[in-house]
């Protein structure tokens, strides 16, 4: 039995719903759990239309777009616009209606669509050639409620899973969402942001599973991402070590949360080609750490946030620790820090609410300082050649080097 995931690039249109079915009829044989995420940039777009549903704006532009980006995809797969996607967009126009008072749930509550809606549409065109079943991933990925970045039940989840899928998997394939899961009340919760793949593993996890393939739109991991390396490297196999560096790092390809349950259970992980799905891509598995090539990883749009305690005593163990503290519950990623007698600075991904809490959170004891609009990059396994692909127009503004690793935020001269 296998777990194949597909990202909204492999379905952001008729031809990539299509697609799947190409790839699936290879393996008639197999059990198959085919999980799917919102199509093309639907995610980005319900969260735009949250928002300003969330602030009492406006938001009828965005989702008449959304939905003929939809109903176009249906008239091409089936010629109609079926009437379970119909009946999804009035439940999405029910919940934008009637907003929350807690940001995180609504978001979640809203969201959630992109892969309701994408899931729909795959099974009832697969139904049409093999006998696929549609199943709500909420009824069996259980979490806390911790909106937007839940946390998994793992017992109570894997005994839905274990309890149901096999006798579905007797009958075709089961298609799922990715990303999304439901707390104790029933009320949908998110797993982060690109959390589909982590969807893919806790399935694989509680089937134990053969392996799990996340099919993309590129041949497979590759050293740098190939927009900004025309000559980005392709990885034939690497360990679970070495992607969980990478993903910790900010690479994309997979989601940081994906390898943990699959390095458990000793399952292996295929990152192939949807392209060219007779590639062999790369391959990760359990196996010794290897000497590899230089990996490179730039993020964007970063913050850099310089803390002081306000009465200028030092910043010891104790104040650290109140200062992790806030980060968990601001529920923020450090993606760099150093500290020195009188301060502690890290970065960040710029998001302003969690900024926001965790400026309350701190507002007391430390004074907080920020620089916005900077860019991090990190070179693993860096070689002396390394160091050219940096930017050459660029203000430095805090750079650590270790052994194998190199990290630097700066800014761009305009």
């Amino acid at each position: 039995m296998r777990i194949f995931k597909f990202g909204g690039a492999s379905v952001k249109n008729a031809d990539g719903v299509t697609n799947i079915l190409s790839i699936i009829s290879q393996y008639r044989e197999e059990k198959l759990v085919i999980v799917v995420s919102a199509m093309g940039k639907t995610t980005n777009a319900l969260e735009e239309i949250a928002h300003d549903a969330f602030e009492q704006k406006n938001y009828n532009d965005g989702l008449t777009k959304l939905q003929e980006y939809h109903q176009h995809i249906c008239l091409e797969l089936f010629g109609t616009i079926p009437s379970e996607v119909n009946n999804l967009w009035v439940q999405l126009e029910s919940t934008l209606k009637q907003p929350e008072e807690n940001w995180q749930k609504f978001y979640d509550a809203t969201v959630s669509f992109g892969e309701l809606l994408s899931t729909t549409i795959v099974q009832l065109f697969l139904n049409d050639h093999v006998n696929a079943s549609w199943v709500d991933a909420r009824q069996y990925i259980r979490t806390n409620n911790f909106y937007t970045e839940a946390l998994v039940d793992w017992q109570l989840t894997e005994h839905y899973i274990s309890k149901d899928f096999p006798s579905l998997l007797e009958k075709g394939p089961i298609v799922t969402q990715g990303f999304i899961g439901a707390d104790f009340t029933g009320q949908t919760t998110t797993l982060g942001r690109e959390g589909s793949d982590f969807s893919a593993a806790i399935f694989a996890y509680c089937l134990s599973a053969e392996s799990l393939t996340v099919w993309k739109d590129v041949p497979g991991l590759l050293n740098a991402d190939p927009k900004k390396f025309t000559n980005a490297e392709l990885f034939d196999e690497l360990s679970f070590q070495e992607v969980t560096e990478l993903t910790y790092y900010g690479a994309k390809v997979i989601h940081p949360k994906t390898i943990r349950p699959l390095a458990q259970k000793g399952i292996p992980l295929y990152v192939r080609s949807f392209v060219n799905p007779e590639a062999a891509g790369t391959k990760i598995s359990e196996q010794e750490k290897l000497a590899t090539k230089p990996c490179f990883v730039f993020k964007e749009n970063q913050l850099l946030v310089t803390l002081r305690v306000m009465d200028n005593s030092f910043m010891d163990e104790k104040k650290m620790l109140s200062v992790f503290q806030a980060l968990d519950r601001s529920n923020i990623k450090i993606n760099m820090m150093h500290n020195s007698a009188l301060t502690f600075t890290f970065c960040m991904d710029f998001q302003k609410r969690k900024l926001d809490d965790l400026q309350e959170y701190l507002k007391n004891d430390f004074h907080l300082l920020y620089n916005e609009g900077l860019e991090l990059a990190t070179i693993k396994n860096y070689e002396d050649a390394s160091f050219t692909f940096l930017p050459k127009n660029k203000e430095i503004i805090l750079e650590q080097k270790t052994r194998n690793n190199y990290q630097v935020i700066y800014r761009l001269d305009v």
